[in-house]
């Protein structure tokens, strides 16, 4: 599944929740896995993955929990990156 030009993570994100809402747990994981997948995941990336009810039907399975930590890990990395920046940068 390639990406889709002119769409950001978050229509990912969106098709995910839905497909998962449906019980299409495949389409749900595709979708999911392409979102993972980007570079930067922001704070409302990792927030709503967690707590978004559309995907109660799967937040249980071993395959979801290990997206929700692999965009966490990303996050956190990110914001890490980020903060030290400054500091590399001579900036403060």
């Amino acid at each position: 599944m390639g990406h889709v030009i002119g769409s950001t993570h978050r229509n990912y994100y969106d098709l995910a929740a839905t497909y998962a809402f449906l019980g299409e747990k495949d389409r749900a994981y595709d979708y999911l896995g392409i979102y993972s997948n980007f570079p930067i995941i922001d704070s409302w990336g990792v927030n709503y993955l967690r707590h978004d009810p559309l995907f109660n039907k799967i937040r249980d399975e071993p395959e979801f929990r290990q997206i929700v930590r692999d965009v966490e890990a990303k996050y956190q990395a990110e914001h890490e990156r980020v903060r030290q920046w400054p500091e590399e940068n001579d900036m403060l």
